[in-house]
Parts: C-alpha cells; sequence; structure tokens
C-alpha cells in the first residue's frame, strides 16, 4: 500500500513529537555542563577530520567539496542490516537500489549507486574506495556492493561531486570511502555477534583487536545467509577483514589491509515472470600495503594495492579479473597558511571472460593508467581558503586528458561557512563496453562532466550543524543503450545537465543522542533511472536509562526504473526502527523491525521488497 502525502506528513509530525520531549530533557542536562573531553569529542562530530577530499587530513569547514562523514558509533546503532543502507540513509543525493532481504546481485540494475543521478547500471560514475584505494571489477569497471560488509569498516566518507583531480576515472559523480577499522588504544577487544530473523535470515560475526607497543592489528570474520523473501533468492554471504600496523619510528606507520568475499545468490527474477535456476558465485579479494613518513617536507605517502575477482554465473558467463596499482603523494607546508599535495598514481586493470554455454571466448584485455597531480590551498586573511588542483589524466587508448579543480571556503565567523566549487569530472569506457558484450563499440568516447556548486553550513552551541548545497552539472558523451537485443547500441549521447539543491541536519541533544535529518531535490533531465528526484530522510539513535532507541526513516518521491521518465514505480515510505538493552556489562540485544509501517515498494522495476519483518541480535564483547 503506498502511503499517500497528507499520511506521509502525520507521520513526520508524530515523530517530531514523540522525540522532542527527550530532546529537551537531555538538552537541560547539557546545559548543566559537560567536560571537555565532551565538549571536543561534540566539536570532532560535527566538524570531523576528512581525509578523501584532498588525501590530506583537514577539517570539514576547511574544504570546498560537499562530504558526508559516518563515524563508527553512527554506523553501530543504525537499524539498517546493511553497510551500504546505513550509508544512503545519512546522503542526501544519494540512492542505491535493492531487491532481497541480504544481498544485491550482479545484475538487472541491482545495487546501483548514484550520486545526483550519476552513477549508472551498471556502476561505473561513481568510484567506491577502501582505505583510498579503488575497488572495482576490472573488466566491467563497477564495484560490487555484495562485497562490503559492515563490520571491519570505523568509518565512511562520501564525497558528492566530481573527484576526478584526485582518482581519474569513474569518480566522476562522486567517491564512497570505506575506511578499516583498526585499534587506537592500548590492548585488545573482541566481540561475537548473533542474529536471526524472518525468512530464516541469520547472521554470525567475530572481530578481535588489538594494540601493543608499536603494533596494531584488527581481523573479522562475518557469515549473512537468508532463503529470502522469495523463492529462488537465497543469499549466503562470507566475509573476511584484515588491518595490521607497524611504526618503525616516530612519524613513521606501515599498514596492510585486506579484505576477501565468497558470495552465492539467486535472482528470483521479475515478479511477473518468477524464474529458477539463476545463480552467481562471486570470489572478490583485494589488500593494500602503505607507508606513511612525516618528513622534512611534511608527510609522505606511498601505498602499493590489489583487487582481484572470479565471477560464475548461470548462464555460463566466466571471468578472472584484477586491477593493481601504485599511489604515490607528497603533502608539505613550504610556509605558513600554504598547503600543497604533489602525486602520481598509476593502475593496471583488466582480465579474461567467456562463455561456456555459448561457446565464446572473449578474449583476454588489459588498460593502463598513467597520472601525476598537484593540489594546493592557500590561507587568506585567516578567513578564506583557495584551492586548487589539476590531474593531468593518460590513459592507454584515449591519451591524456587535463582534470581541473577549483574551491573557495569562506569562513566569516567560527559558526558560519560559504564555500563555491568548481570541478570536471571524467570516465573513460569500461573494458565490457569497448570489447565485451551486450553492445561493444571500440569508438566510444570518454564521459565528461563539469559541477559547480555553492553551499552555507552553519555549526552552533557545538550540538547542531545545518548545510544546504545547492548544484548545477553539465555533461557531454553520456555513454547509453539504445534499441533491444539483439539489435543494441552503445554510443556516446548529446550533453545532459543535472541540478539540484540539498538540505541536511544534525543535532547532538546530549554526548551519546543524534538526530539527523536530509532533503535532496534533484532534477536530472533524462537521465531518471534508478534515481528518484526527491529524497528525505530521519534518522533518530537516543538512549533512555538502560535502554537505545534507533529509528530511520526514508520517504521517495519521483523513482524510474528507466531513462527519460519511463517505468515510474510508486513513492514510497521507509521506516527501520530498532531498540537495544544492556543484560550484563558485555553481553547486550537489539531487536530490529525492518519495514515497521509494512509498504509496500519497489526500488526496481519488477522486484518488490519484503514487507515487515524483525529480527533479534545479540552481542558480547569484552
Amino acid at each position: 500500500m503506498t502511503i499517500c502525502r497528507k499520511q506521509f506528513h502525520i507521520f513526520v509530525l508524530a515523530i517530531c513529537l514523540m522525540t522532542a520531549p527527550m530532546g529537551v530533557r537531555a538538552f537541560s542536562n547539557h546545559e548543566g555542563g559537560t567536560s571537555g573531553a565532551a565538549s571536543d569529542s561534540i566539536r570532532y562530530h560535527l566538524d570531523p577530520v576528512i581525509v578523501t577530499a584532498s588525501k590530506i587530513s583537514e577539517s570539514q569547514r576547511e574544504i570546498a567539496a560537499s562530504v558526508a562523514v559516518l563515524e563508527e558509533a553512527s554506523l553501530a546503532t543504525a537499524p539498517s542490516a546493511t553497510l551500504l543502507g546505513a550509508i544512503q540513509q545519512r546522503v542526501p543525493g544519494l540512492y542505491i537500489t535493492e531487491r532481497a532481504v541480504m544481498g544485491y546481485g550482479v545484475s538487472g540494475g541491482a545495487g546501483t549507486f548514484s550520486i545526483r543521478g550519476v552513477g549508472g547500471s551498471p556502476v561505473t560514475g561513481v568510484l567506491v574506495l577502501r582505505d583510498g584505494r579503488p575497488d572495482m571489477m576490472g573488466l566491467f569497471g563497477h564495484p560490487l556492493p555484495d562485497s562490503y560488509g559492515a563490520l571491519g569498516v570505523e568509518r565512511v566518507e562520501v564525497v558528492r561531486g566530481p573527484a576526478s583531480f584526485l582518482y581519474g576515472t569513474n569518480a566522476m559523480g562522486g567517491v564512497i570511502n570505506l575506511i578499516s577499522k583498526r585499534r587506537h588504544e592500548e590492548g585488545f577487544e573482541t566481540r561475537a555477534k548473533a542474529a536471526l530473523g524472518a525468512y530464516d535470515s541469520r547472521s554470525f560475526s567475530l572481530a578481535h583487536g588489538g594494540r601493543s607497543g608499536r603494533w596494531d592489528y584488527y581481523l573479522t570474520a562475518a557469515s549473512d545467509q537468508t532463503d529470502g523473501h522469495r523463492e529462488n533468492s537465497e543469499y549466503t554471504g562470507l566475509h573476511y577483514t584484515l588491518h595490521a600496523g607497524y611504526r618503525p619510528q616516530r612519524g613513521m606507520q606501515v599498514e596492510l589491509n585486506a579484505n576477501l568475499a565468497n558470495i552465492d545468490l539467486s535472482d528470483p527474477g521479475l515478479i511477473s515472470a518468477p524464474a529458477r535456476g539463476q545463480w552467481y558465485d562471486l570470489r572478490r579479494r583485494g589488500l593494500d600495503l602503505s607507508l606513511t613518513d612525516e618528513n622534512r617536507l611534511g608527510e609522505l605517502n606511498l601505498k602499493l594495492h590489489g583487487n582481484f575477482g572470479r565471477h560464475r554465473v548461470y548462464d555460463g558467463f566466466r571471468s578472472d579479473d584484477y586491477t593493481y596499482g601504485l599511489m604515490l603523494y607528497q603533502s608539505s607546508t613550504p610556509w605558513r597558511g600554504v598547503t600543497t599535495t604533489l602525486g602520481v598514481d598509476w593502475k593496471n586493470y583488466g582480465g579474461k571472460a567467456e562463455n561456456i554455454i555459448a561457446g565464446r571466448d572473449f578474449g583476454s584485455h588489459r588498460i593502463s593508467e598513467l597520472a601525476p597531480y598537484f593540489h594546493l590551498q592557500q590561507l587568506l586573511l585567516r578567513r578564506v581558503i583557495l584551492s586548487l588542483g589539476l590531474r593531468a589524466e593518460h590513459h592507454g587508448l584515449y591519451g591524456s586528458v587535463l582534470l581541473p579543480k577549483a574551491g573557495v571556503v569562506i569562513n566569516p565567523t567560527e559558526s558560519l561557512s560559504l564555500r563555491f566549487s568548481a570541478a570536471e569530472g571524467f570516465r573513460s569506457p569500461t573494458i565490457r563496453e569497448l570489447y565485451l558484450f551486450p553492445a561493444p563499440n571500440s569508438g566510444l568516447e570518454p564521459e565528461s562532466m563539469w559541477n559547480y556548486e555553492m553551499a552555507l553550513s552553519w555549526m552552533t552551541a557545538e550540538r547542531f550543524r545545518l548545510e544546504t548545497v545547492l548544484f548545477r552539472s553539465e555533461g557531454s558523451d553520456l555513454i547509453r543503450l539504445q534499441g533491444r537485443y539483439p539489435n543494441m547500441l552503445l554510443s556516446n549521447s548529446g550533453a545532459f545537465v543535472h541540478s539540484g539543491y540539498e538540505i541536511s541536519a544534525s543535532w547532538l541533544p546530549f554526548a551519546e543522542g543524534e538526530i539527523t535529518a536530509s532533503w535532496s531535490k534533484l532534477d536530472l533531465d533524462d537521465q531518471t533511472m534508478n534515481s528518484p528526484g526527491k529524497k528525505l530522510s530521519l534518522g533518530i539513535d537516543l538512549p533512555w536509562r538502560s535502554l537505545r532507541f534507533s529509528l530511520a526513516a526514508q520517504h521517495i518521491r519521483d523513482l524510474h526504473g528507466a531513462d527519460f521518465g519511463a517505468k515510474p514505480l510508486p513513492d514510497y515510505t521507509l521506516v527501520d526502527a530498532g531498540v537495544q538493552w544492556r543484560v550484563l556489562s558485555w553481553l547486550s540485544g537489539r531487536l530490529l523491525l525492518k519495514n515497521a509501517l509494512d509498504a509496500e515498494y519497489q526500488t526496481m522495476t519488477g522486484y518488490p521488497m519484503p514487507r515487515r519483518y524483525a529480527m533479534l541480535e545479540w552481542t558480547a564483547g569484552i
């Protein structure tokens, strides 16, 4: 049942009225005084240090780009069952499609990301990073959503808008950076979790980490399984992560991060044409070895990285892919008020593919990219920050292209910030689009897009932050699939324009509670597939005595399953809720109610999502 606009307004008003007394009481407690440590923690939460937007640590109010940050505490208390679900809830302008209780799949548009309408199906317009390294399928150029488990991630940074001047191809619409969990204090910790729920869903995980002297490490293992809410929608996922760090001397650190995911899932097909035997067997693994050295010039960073995959599909498709490379950059402060970053990236990606049923060998392909880049920030009059960036991207097929970026941040007061930015985004055609299927075209040209935005952010009383962003993106040569099978053609389309605005707010009624809200309105021209025109999110996380209540609500409007406004999907309101309680000092339980309003909805055409269901979690930690 679709909830009408009046019902939705009543729902939002009810939530606000319900939470207001709790917020007032909590705020009154705060007025009685807080410790300096708590105050510092609050300020850090509202003005976090960010590395993804410039590759150096900067507070959010010093950065011209639009960046959303999810800390570990927010990820842990979110009622969403998945990492990507928690990210979508908190980030305006970001939308992720799904089709099942667990698992996204690799076909039909499931698990597609779009940031301000840029993403694609498969997703090649948004770049996913793990600790700053690109994580993508070497042949298809897209991330694998099923390989991203919540365990082992302590922080997520999302850049909305082009970041190609730092990361090159695929960062045209934005970047999602998953930062590995590590232990920051001396000692050891172990945490185990078990969860059971509807549709025979079950999750088990174990995490252990420690820090002693110059060493630190963190290990995780997780298993997720479900029979699914539809016949033939089974899912099994095994996820493992490793972080190890060593500090040989003051100012120097060596880190190793690794991840492994084994995914087996089934696609039930369209509700109008159910399918059997559509299985997917996916294996993904990645690692990076990095060195950070604080020297006389500033800070040197060197990272060697690799990402590898093996895919087996019911229709006979078989592939092995890889992405590996090197990232090197030096940041320095040659004189007061000036920060520079000079770096170079090199990566090689590709693989081989075949279809053993059709008897077709797609061959082996690879592409290399080399890109030096430069970034400069200049502080003027203690209130103005100018930034300039330039990347010279050299592609093995298309030669060189310059990718510039410019920004201005004005901080007239301690609580108010104005920022303006312009940046060019870039995406080169993937190996699939050039040589594989369904309609390869070796004559394709790279996509490009200029993004212009201005924003106002306001932080007051160290407990409330409000941000408003206006943007306009102008692009050309968007790669689109035209026609119907078998007469299909991939080609570069004409110009396109995306515009819109985003509003987000965060309120900390007290140190351990948070209320967030965001709204995005997008005008996407004819690129409407899997990107809602309007998205409203509300998040509540509040403790009360020995309990902790969490709620995540989203209202989605103007969603389409295809471009040009085709295949419109009903508007919907989705509410997830949770209550956590502590049994012992080392044991806690949590009850999650998914789709609490029992909404009937789809995020992709022909795949109805599960109605209301519950999950029970138990967590033990020492």
